[in-house]
């Protein structure tokens, strides 16, 4: 009895210990967790700031510019613009510009940053629950006693939440570079229309019809964006059609060249036809983002009673898919895809190799039918 006194002692005083260690790391990452997202959010308050600061004096500058060559002297609070104010202006324009890009680079690199600590603090809390967890609440993945998640069902909720919190930050990203960002465009073409109504009342027009297509444009950008929120066609037309018409906006949009293989029919559950188009969509983007491809082929296939077999294949630079499991093992991308396949009882699998492009399949099971 005494001997077992012990040994449940020494057990205890080690389970405080690891405790300790835990809560210490646990701590130290949240600090730093914080301080990242901090700078990220100042970084994209200065580059909102300086979007907005170089659109007007591109258009300023646009203005100056227009009125000397036909023969005007713009006047500025410092009198006539001379030669060199312009050439300052150009300059400072230029230096803007390459600091827009610092910012957005930096920007990115720290969205990878916070994604990759949040990731390793949820790891790190779902080890931890599973090794203090007492063993008649760890048995064997039984929840059902201690009422406790075991560390595989809290990575997935983590993996949940943190797919999330990717998808909110990247649609912010794109209303701010898109919508937002045409939105301030044109206010500042139609401030740059009225000071031409003014002095130089023929060129109005042709401001006009430029300023037309150019929100002509941002509506197709809206209406893409929407397009991409959730495609209403997918449960007005059916899956075949929708990918008919998203492959052929991409393909469009990027100029790249696209082979897109259906079968005459699909039969598949309405949760199976939004992952299958979720699975396209993004293995596309991931495409444009990274591969650097110039071909694309995207092919469908069912037979009578068999799994629907999804490939999506480029002819892109290739990558390493071990190394970007170890290097960002929370990359939304890739998990999403693997994920949205998993909710429908099917698979998901990347071949690539560094120069030999990539190949994205999805197997799905026959939907089961009452």
């Amino acid at each position: 009895m005494p001997t077992e006194g012990l040994q449940r002692s020494d057990v205890d005083s080690a389970r405080h210990e690891v405790e300790r260690a835990i809560d210490d790391s646990l701590a130290n990452l949240r600090k730093l967790e914080t301080l990242a997202q901090q700078r990220l959010r100042e970084a994209t308050i200065e580059k909102q700031q300086l979007d907005i600061f170089l659109e007007e004096m591109h258009y300023r500058l646009q203005f100056l510019i227009q009125s000397r060559a036909e023969g005007a002297v713009p006047i500025t609070v410092t009198g006539p613009l001379s030669d060199s104010q312009l050439n300052a202006m150009q300059k400072q324009e230029d230096d803007l510009q390459e600091r827009k890009e610092e910012l957005q680079k930096g920007t990115a690199e720290l969205e990878q940053v916070v994604t990759r600590m949040s990731w390793l603090i949820h790891q790190i809390e779902g080890a931890g629950a599973w090794v203090l967890a007492s063993p008649e609440t760890n048995g064997e993945g039984d929840t059902s006693r201690g009422g406790q998640p075991d560390s595989g069902e809290q990575v997935m909720w983590a993996q949940i939440i943190m797919g999330q919190e990717a998808e909110r930050a990247r649609l912010a990203r794109e209303i701010h570079d898109g919508p937002a960002q045409a939105l301030a465009n044109t206010v500042m073409r139609l401030q740059l229309v009225e000071q031409m109504y003014s002095r130089q009342p023929e060129e109005v027009e042709t401001e006009l019809a430029r300023l037309r297509t150019a929100v002509q444009d941002s509506l197709k950008d809206v209406r893409r964006f929407v397009f991409n929120l959730r495609p209403a066609s997918l449960s007005d037309v059916g899956l075949l059609s929708t990918l008919r018409q998203h492959v052929r906006d991409y393909a469009e949009q990027y100029g790249v060249d696209v082979e897109l293989n259906l079968p005459d029919n699909l039969t598949l559950s309405s949760d199976q036809e939004l992952v299958v188009f979720r699975v396209i969509q993004e293995a596309l983007q991931n495409i444009h983002k990274h591969a650097q491809a110039t071909s694309i082929i995207v092919d469908l296939q069912q037979r009578q009673g068999a799994p629907l077999l999804v490939s999506i294949t480029d002819n892109g630079k290739g990558f390493n898919p071990k190394l970007v499991r170890q290097r960002q093992p929370s990359s939304s991308g890739l998990v999403s895809m693997r994920e949205r396949a998993a909710t429908v009882g099917g698979t998901f699998q990347i071949d690539s190799k560094p120069g030999s492009g990539t190949t994205v399949t999805l197997t799905l099971p026959m939907p089961k039918v009452p």
